[in-house]
């Protein structure tokens, strides 16, 4: 999972009472914002500060909004100083690695660059904070979960005029798939984060939390015993690598080498399928705990089986997945080779391939 922080409309022109277009929660709102964008920025979380400018004449101010910024004294404009200015806090501390979009309206996405920028940035998942709820942070939201970012809302770094706003608002984007954390609790995860994977071959002890995680990614039809898991071990450690974080197993990928470019049913239950001198690296299974899915372990298990595979001179590694994964293993280079024979857990299957040698047969 990779992160930007979008810290939206924390202004001068929008925190302080002084301003016509003060928003009454948001002052209350910087001491949290600050900690979350320091933390963000040691992490090496990209901050972005989502800001808004008015041209002196007024004509790019709402319509629904002209009257109040006129007679309010023209926040917003730039030049301007003090309790309306475009400043953003002191305590934020803007650095030169930070990022700025200045937006013509409520969402950061309209008529913006920052789709762009994400997508540069490699982002898949964005953190929202800042004034107000209702408006610029409910209508980010929408827009980024239309080209399926995965959004978080960090609720005690947003702000509405009355908590009965701000309560509604964050039900509602709950409701269509929003996540709504506390800043303190996704800190303490962002930490967490940040502790390394150890990637292992796995032990003949590590068969039956392999077989728990199996059993919590997959039906049971498609799902490997722990009998299957013990054998698999017991056969081909080095080619079961586990991924690891304080001492705990969090998923694995696994596979035999074996002598065709594709994988058949009946490999499933045969470790004698593997051989070290096949040409073909198999991945029967990657899997890592659901509570601890999109955090990117699952691509370091794979590209740790790839490279081994290339280390040992591999042809290919050759998988079947499900329809709605090719996507995601075509991301690693693998080739769709169409339906596979496969009838493994009734349904159907696919055969990925990924040449490691110039010249193997696809």
């Amino acid at each position: 999972m990779k992160y930007a922080l979008l810290v939206i409309d924390m202004q001068n022109g929008f925190l302080n009472p002084e301003s016509s277009l003060c928003i009454r929660g948001a002052r209350a709102t910087v001491p949290a914002c600050a900690r979350l964008i320091a933390g963000c920025r040691a992490a090496g979380v990209p901050v972005i500060f989502i800001n808004r400018t008015y041209r002196a004449d007024g004509s790019d101010v709402e319509s629904t909004r002209y009257q109040v910024w006129l007679q309010g004294g023209k926040p917003l404009t730039p030049g301007s100083s003090g309790p309306i200015s475009v400043e953003n806090p002191p305590e934020f501390g803007r650095q030169a690695g930070d990022y700025e979009i200045i937006k013509p309206r409520y969402s950061a996405f309209f008529h913006t660059q920052l789709d762009l920028l994400l997508r540069r940035l490699g982002v898949d998942t964005v953190l929202l904070s800042g004034t107000t709820t209702p408006n610029c942070i409910r209508t980010s939201c929408y827009d980024a979960i239309s080209p399926d970012y995965h959004v978080v809302v960090l609720a005690d770094c947003c702000s509405s005029n009355t908590e009965e706003i701000q309560a509604a608002n964050l039900r509602d984007m709950a409701n269509v798939g929003a996540e709504i954390r506390e800043s303190e609790d996704f800190l303490e995860q962002l930490a967490d984060e940040a502790v390394p994977l150890v990637i292992r071959p796995a032990r003949p002890e590590d068969a039956q939390r392999c077989a728990a995680i199996e059993a919590a990614c997959f039906p049971p039809e498609q799902a490997a015993s722990l009998q299957a898991m013990e054998a698999r071990i017991a056969a081909y450690p080095g080619h079961v690598l586990l991924g690891e974080r304080k001492g705990q197993v969090v998923g694995f990928c696994m596979g035999p080498a074996i002598g065709q470019p594709t994988i058949e049913d009946e490999m499933f239950a045969d470790v004698g399928c593997h051989s070290g001198e096949n040409p073909y690296q198999s991945v029967f299974s990657l899997a890592v705990h659901p509570d601890l899915q999109r955090r990117g372990y699952g691509r370091l298990l794979l590209n740790a089986l790839i490279q081994q595979a290339r280390r040992e001179h591999r042809l290919a590694v050759t998988l079947t997945c499900r329809e709605h994964k090719i996507a995601y293993y075509e991301s690693f280079g693998f080739k769709n080779l169409g339906i596979a024979a496969s009838v493994h857990g009734g349904v159907p299957w696919y055969d990925m391939y990924l040449p490691l040698e110039e010249g193997s047969p696809a």
